[in-house]
């Protein structure tokens, strides 16, 4: 039988790489905080380009920027190994695939206003 000291050490042994792991996500943005700014960038960039394309140029830029720091801190040499092995690569396709999202809302928009009836 284990005394309770060996099922407290025990118990540490497995649960200290789940903690250490915890330290990298942790500070990060959930893959959902990607998708939601970028399906509403999305959105209002379609909605603002197809009326004035510089409007939506300008609603563009929050997103963008948002996106640039996102990218910034995910790829940093302090973060981005510890983070690619903690959340695995669907995390950063997920933050990519979410600014592609944003950007494909900006374009549509604009052919939608070019193609608009005089």
């Amino acid at each position: 039988m284990l005394r309770s000291a060996h099922r407290a050490i025990l118990a540490l042994t497995c649960l200290y790489p789940t903690v250490l792991l915890a330290e990298v996500s942790d500070k990060e943005p959930d893959a959902l905080l990607f998708w939601q700014v970028g399906l509403a960038a999305a959105l209002l960039c379609l909605v603002t380009t197809r009326f004035k394309p510089w409007l939506g140029a300008i609603c563009f830029a929050p997103a963008a920027i948002w996106f640039t720091s996102l990218f910034l801190e995910i790829h940093s040499p302090d973060v981005g190994p510890y983070l690619r092995l903690e959340q695995g690569d669907g995390y950063y396709l997920q933050a990519y695939a979410a600014f592609g999202l944003a950007v494909s809302g900006l374009v549509t928009g604009y052919f939608w206003h070019r193609r608009k009836p005089s």
